[in-house]
């Protein structure tokens, strides 16, 4: 960002970064209790409940993650002054934080959906899918996209990196409820 953006830019990556820090601690939060209800009702093999619980948590984290996506497409500028008065800085993070905070209304299924994985105690799928959004593809974006689109490039990274994670976790969640939870009622 240094290089494409200059010092502007890494102030305005600094305030979107602690904004996602901050704005899905609660999303976090529907996660990390859905944890011990799904483990716990998977080792009593209640199935159903389990599923319920699945579907339950990605609604509530939904709707967290959209609160906070409404928020930060109406108020940007308004959050953004709450960091600094640079004029410069107030000019380009809302745009910034619109980019990284795009596909958040959907971050839920991959958030719920990986920590499933790690409930029910599948370590290797739950590492996997945890990894997929900042490792497997938010860095290699972020190497590649800046190189076409230049600055745009770093902020879009995100909100795909976000999607396609999303993508892949969905598929894994509903093919192991499809398969695993469906088919051993409790």
């Amino acid at each position: 960002l240094f290089d494409l953006g200059g010092e502007t830019s890494v102030t305005a990556y600094a305030i979107v970064g602690r904004m996602l820090m901050f704005a899905l601690f609660p999303v976090f939060g529907v996660t990390q209790g859905f944890l011990p209800i799904a483990g716990y009702n998977y080792g009593a093999q209640q199935y159903n409940r389990v599923k319920k619980t699945i579907y339950t948590a990605i609604s509530y984290a939904a709707g967290l993650a959209t609160l906070v996506f409404i928020l930060l497409m109406i108020f940007p500028e308004a959050i953004t002054r709450l960091f600094t008065s640079d004029a410069n800085v107030i000019a380009q993070t809302p745009s910034a934080m619109r980019w990284v905070f795009a596909a958040t209304p959907i971050i839920a299924i991959q958030l719920i959906g990986a920590a499933y994985f790690q409930a029910v105690g599948k370590a290797i799928p739950a590492l996997l899918l945890t990894l997929t959004r900042q490792g497997f593809f938010f860095i290699p974006l972020i190497l590649i996209l800046p190189k076409f689109y230049g600055e745009i490039g770093v902020w879009i990274s995100f909100p795909i990196a976000d999607v396609l994670s999303t993508i892949v976790t969905a598929f894994f969640l509903k093919r192991e409820v499809a398969l695993k939870l469906n088919t051993n009622i409790g």
